[in-house]
Protein backbone atom coordinates (compact mmCIF):
# COMPACT_ATOMS: atom_id res chain seq x y z
CA UNK A 1 0.00 0.00 0.00
CA UNK A 2 2.70 2.12 0.60
CA UNK A 3 4.69 1.70 -2.30
CA UNK A 4 1.82 2.34 -4.29
CA UNK A 5 1.60 5.86 -2.53
CA UNK A 6 4.81 6.67 -3.52
CA UNK A 7 4.15 5.70 -7.31
CA UNK A 8 1.44 8.14 -7.33
CA UNK A 9 3.32 11.03 -6.11
CA UNK A 10 6.17 10.52 -8.32
CA UNK A 11 3.70 10.89 -11.27
CA UNK A 12 2.16 14.18 -9.82
CA UNK A 13 5.39 15.68 -10.22
CA UNK A 14 6.61 18.06 -12.94
CA UNK A 15 9.08 16.49 -15.16
CA UNK A 16 12.48 18.14 -15.25
CA UNK A 17 13.65 18.32 -18.53
CA UNK A 18 10.78 19.38 -19.73
CA UNK A 19 10.68 22.29 -17.10
CA UNK A 20 14.42 22.46 -17.65
CA UNK A 21 13.31 23.06 -21.69
CA UNK A 22 11.14 25.46 -21.36
CA UNK A 23 13.64 27.16 -19.48
CA UNK A 24 16.62 27.34 -22.28
CA UNK A 25 13.43 28.23 -24.29
CA UNK A 26 12.67 31.17 -23.10
CA UNK A 27 16.16 32.06 -22.54
CA UNK A 28 17.02 32.04 -26.33
CA UNK A 29 13.65 33.75 -26.87
CA UNK A 30 14.54 37.11 -24.57
CA UNK A 31 18.51 37.01 -25.96
CA UNK A 32 16.70 36.91 -29.60
CA UNK A 33 14.74 40.14 -28.38
CA UNK A 34 17.37 42.16 -27.02
CA UNK A 35 19.43 41.21 -29.97
CA UNK A 36 16.75 42.99 -31.87
CA UNK A 37 16.31 45.72 -30.23
CA UNK A 38 20.18 46.67 -30.09
CA UNK A 39 20.35 46.00 -33.71
CA UNK A 40 17.49 48.26 -34.46
CA UNK A 41 18.60 51.07 -32.00
CA UNK A 42 22.11 50.90 -33.60
CA UNK A 43 20.25 50.88 -37.28
CA UNK A 44 18.47 53.74 -36.13
CA UNK A 45 21.19 55.73 -34.52
CA UNK A 46 23.08 54.85 -37.90
CA UNK A 47 20.53 56.38 -39.73
CA UNK A 48 20.65 59.73 -38.43
CA UNK A 49 24.75 60.28 -39.41
CA UNK A 50 24.86 63.33 -41.24
CA UNK A 51 26.72 60.94 -43.73
CA UNK A 52 23.22 59.92 -44.72
CA UNK A 53 21.80 63.68 -45.18
CA UNK A 54 19.83 64.63 -48.15
CA UNK A 55 22.47 66.24 -50.14
CA UNK A 56 20.50 66.71 -53.62
CA UNK A 57 17.04 67.28 -54.61
CA UNK A 58 16.29 67.03 -58.20
CA UNK A 59 12.57 68.55 -59.24
CA UNK A 60 11.38 67.22 -62.53
CA UNK A 61 7.61 68.09 -64.50
CA UNK A 62 6.86 70.47 -67.02
CA UNK A 63 6.93 73.51 -65.04
CA UNK A 64 5.96 77.09 -66.24
CA UNK A 65 4.67 78.81 -62.80
CA UNK A 66 6.68 77.16 -60.25
CA UNK A 67 10.28 78.84 -59.78
CA UNK A 68 12.98 77.99 -57.98
CA UNK A 69 12.93 80.66 -55.37
CA UNK A 70 8.88 79.33 -54.47
CA UNK A 71 10.71 75.64 -54.19
CA UNK A 72 13.51 76.79 -52.07
CA UNK A 73 10.54 78.69 -49.64
CA UNK A 74 8.00 76.20 -49.20
CA UNK A 75 11.02 73.56 -48.07
CA UNK A 76 12.83 75.46 -46.09
CA UNK A 77 12.88 74.07 -43.00
CA UNK A 78 9.91 71.43 -43.91
CA UNK A 79 12.39 68.62 -44.66
CA UNK A 80 13.62 67.37 -41.52
CA UNK A 81 15.40 64.12 -41.23
CA UNK A 82 18.35 61.86 -43.24
CA UNK A 83 18.23 59.67 -46.22
CA UNK A 84 16.40 56.81 -44.10
CA UNK A 85 14.27 59.07 -41.69
CA UNK A 86 12.74 61.48 -44.18
CA UNK A 87 9.21 60.97 -44.10
CA UNK A 88 7.73 61.40 -47.26
CA UNK A 89 4.70 61.92 -46.87
CA UNK A 90 5.29 65.68 -45.20
CA UNK A 91 7.88 66.18 -48.07
CA UNK A 92 5.35 65.49 -50.82
CA UNK A 93 3.30 67.86 -48.47
CA UNK A 94 5.64 70.69 -48.56
CA UNK A 95 5.51 70.56 -52.46
CA UNK A 96 2.19 70.49 -52.61
CA UNK A 97 1.48 73.47 -50.47
CA UNK A 98 3.27 75.54 -53.36
CA UNK A 99 0.02 77.42 -55.16
CA UNK A 100 0.79 76.51 -58.47
CA UNK A 101 1.25 72.70 -57.48
CA UNK A 102 -1.80 70.22 -58.30
CA UNK A 103 0.27 67.47 -56.99
CA UNK A 104 3.58 65.79 -56.01
CA UNK A 105 5.80 62.28 -55.65
CA UNK A 106 8.73 62.31 -53.92
CA UNK A 107 11.29 59.33 -54.11
CA UNK A 108 14.78 58.33 -52.71
CA UNK A 109 17.21 57.44 -54.94
CA UNK A 110 20.35 55.73 -52.73
CA UNK A 111 22.63 57.53 -51.77
CA UNK A 112 21.90 60.86 -51.00
CA UNK A 113 18.83 62.20 -53.48
CA UNK A 114 15.37 62.84 -53.54
CA UNK A 115 13.49 62.91 -57.37
CA UNK A 116 10.65 65.21 -56.52
CA UNK A 117 7.93 65.25 -60.05
CA UNK A 118 5.71 67.95 -59.84
CA UNK A 119 2.29 68.66 -61.52
CA UNK A 120 1.36 72.09 -62.30
CA UNK A 121 -2.33 73.44 -62.10
CA UNK A 122 -3.81 74.77 -65.83
CA UNK A 123 -5.55 77.88 -64.97
CA UNK A 124 -9.26 78.33 -66.35
CA UNK A 125 -9.69 82.17 -65.24
CA UNK A 126 -10.14 84.27 -62.97
CA UNK A 127 -12.77 84.27 -60.15
CA UNK A 128 -14.21 87.43 -59.01
CA UNK A 129 -12.45 86.88 -55.60
CA UNK A 130 -9.12 87.62 -57.05
CA UNK A 131 -8.12 83.69 -57.01
CA UNK A 132 -7.26 81.41 -59.91
CA UNK A 133 -9.85 79.12 -61.14
CA UNK A 134 -7.87 75.25 -62.41
CA UNK A 135 -9.25 73.19 -65.03
CA UNK A 136 -10.21 70.54 -61.83
CA UNK A 137 -12.16 73.32 -60.31
CA UNK A 138 -9.97 74.19 -57.44
CA UNK A 139 -10.11 77.95 -56.35
CA UNK A 140 -6.08 78.77 -55.06
CA UNK A 141 -4.31 81.91 -54.55
CA UNK A 142 -1.97 82.05 -57.97
CA UNK A 143 -0.57 85.11 -59.84
CA UNK A 144 -3.94 86.37 -62.08
CA UNK A 145 -0.89 87.60 -64.15
CA UNK A 146 0.86 84.45 -64.68
CA UNK A 147 -2.84 82.46 -66.02
CA UNK A 148 -2.27 83.75 -69.12
CA UNK A 149 0.46 81.24 -69.54
CA UNK A 150 -2.56 78.70 -69.87
CA UNK A 151 -4.61 80.66 -72.68
CA UNK A 152 -7.06 83.43 -72.95
CA UNK A 153 -8.38 83.54 -69.73
CA UNK A 154 -12.36 83.50 -68.77
CA UNK A 155 -13.57 85.70 -65.92
CA UNK A 156 -15.77 84.09 -63.35
CA UNK A 157 -18.11 85.68 -60.76
CA UNK A 158 -20.49 84.13 -58.75
CA UNK A 159 -20.38 82.63 -54.83
CA UNK A 160 -17.34 80.45 -54.35
CA UNK A 161 -19.45 77.35 -53.54
CA UNK A 162 -20.12 76.83 -57.78
CA UNK A 163 -16.19 77.11 -58.60
CA UNK A 164 -16.26 73.46 -59.20
CA UNK A 165 -19.59 73.07 -61.21
CA UNK A 166 -18.26 76.00 -63.33
CA UNK A 167 -14.98 74.05 -64.61
CA UNK A 168 -17.32 71.36 -65.51
CA UNK A 169 -19.61 73.09 -67.52
CA UNK A 170 -17.09 75.16 -69.28
CA UNK A 171 -16.01 72.58 -71.30
CA UNK A 172 -19.62 71.84 -72.62
CA UNK A 173 -20.52 75.73 -73.05
CA UNK A 174 -17.04 76.16 -75.15
CA UNK A 175 -18.23 73.35 -77.43
CA UNK A 176 -21.40 74.65 -78.55
CA UNK A 177 -20.38 78.12 -78.99
CA UNK A 178 -17.71 77.04 -80.98
CA UNK A 179 -19.97 76.14 -83.96
CA UNK A 180 -21.72 79.85 -84.04
CA UNK A 181 -18.80 80.61 -84.55
CA UNK A 182 -17.53 82.20 -80.82
CA UNK A 183 -16.15 81.27 -77.22
CA UNK A 184 -16.41 82.28 -73.94
CA UNK A 185 -15.45 85.16 -72.41
CA UNK A 186 -17.33 85.42 -68.68
CA UNK A 187 -19.53 82.64 -66.99
CA UNK A 188 -21.51 84.55 -63.76
CA UNK A 189 -23.23 82.40 -61.64
CA UNK A 190 -25.98 84.64 -59.21
CA UNK A 191 -26.58 83.86 -55.56
CA UNK A 192 -29.87 81.85 -56.86
CA UNK A 193 -27.53 79.53 -59.59
CA UNK A 194 -28.36 81.10 -62.17
CA UNK A 195 -26.53 81.16 -65.25
CA UNK A 196 -25.08 83.88 -67.94
CA UNK A 197 -21.99 83.59 -70.43
CA UNK A 198 -20.82 86.65 -72.07
CA UNK A 199 -18.73 86.19 -75.52
CA UNK A 200 -15.68 88.17 -76.77
CA UNK A 201 -18.06 90.20 -78.60
CA UNK A 202 -20.12 91.20 -76.11
CA UNK A 203 -23.07 88.78 -76.20
CA UNK A 204 -24.91 87.38 -73.24
CA UNK A 205 -26.90 84.47 -72.70
CA UNK A 206 -29.36 84.29 -70.45
CA UNK A 207 -29.42 80.74 -69.47
CA UNK A 208 -31.23 80.68 -66.10
CA UNK A 209 -31.55 77.99 -62.98
CA UNK A 210 -30.06 74.28 -63.73
CA UNK A 211 -33.73 72.60 -63.00
CA UNK A 212 -33.57 70.13 -63.79
CA UNK A 213 -30.55 69.15 -63.83
CA UNK A 214 -28.96 69.36 -67.71
CA UNK A 215 -31.26 72.56 -68.62
CA UNK A 216 -28.85 75.02 -68.84
CA UNK A 217 -26.40 73.28 -71.10
CA UNK A 218 -29.87 71.97 -72.88
CA UNK A 219 -31.09 75.38 -73.27
CA UNK A 220 -27.61 77.16 -74.35
CA UNK A 221 -27.96 73.82 -77.45
CA UNK A 222 -31.36 74.73 -78.32
CA UNK A 223 -30.77 78.50 -78.83
CA UNK A 224 -27.42 77.88 -81.34
CA UNK A 225 -29.66 74.96 -82.95
CA UNK A 226 -32.04 78.33 -84.15
CA UNK A 227 -29.04 80.67 -84.27
CA UNK A 228 -29.42 81.07 -87.82
CA UNK A 229 -32.62 81.62 -88.36
CA UNK A 230 -32.07 84.44 -85.70
CA UNK A 231 -29.40 86.13 -87.58
CA UNK A 232 -31.64 85.97 -90.57
CA UNK A 233 -34.52 87.77 -88.53
CA UNK A 234 -32.80 90.28 -86.86
CA UNK A 235 -30.21 91.25 -89.71
CA UNK A 236 -27.12 90.25 -87.49
CA UNK A 237 -26.11 88.70 -84.31
CA UNK A 238 -27.89 89.64 -81.42
CA UNK A 239 -27.11 91.81 -78.37
CA UNK A 240 -28.63 89.15 -75.66
CA UNK A 241 -30.44 86.18 -75.78
CA UNK A 242 -32.74 85.39 -72.72
CA UNK A 243 -33.17 81.53 -72.83
CA UNK A 244 -34.66 81.35 -69.04
CA UNK A 245 -37.85 80.40 -70.53
CA UNK A 246 -39.34 76.45 -70.67
CA UNK A 247 -40.59 77.08 -74.28
CA UNK A 248 -38.20 79.05 -75.97
CA UNK A 249 -36.08 82.30 -75.98
CA UNK A 250 -35.99 85.60 -76.79
CA UNK A 251 -33.26 87.67 -78.66
CA UNK A 252 -32.74 91.37 -78.88
CA UNK A 253 -30.34 93.23 -81.12
CA UNK A 254 -29.18 97.11 -80.34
Amino acid sequence: MRRAQFAERRRGEPDGAVALGRLRWMTRALLALALAVAAAAALLWAAQRPRFDVRRIDVVGELRHVSRAQIRNAIAGRLAGTFFTLRLGQARAAFEAIPWVASASVRRVWPDRLVVHLVERRALGVWSDGRVLSDDGQLFDGNPAEAELDGAQIEFSGPPRYAAEAAARLRGFAASLAAVPTSVAAVEISDRASWTLRTPGGQRFDLGRDEPAGSVQARLDAVLAAYPAVLAQLGGPPRRIDARYDNGFAATKP
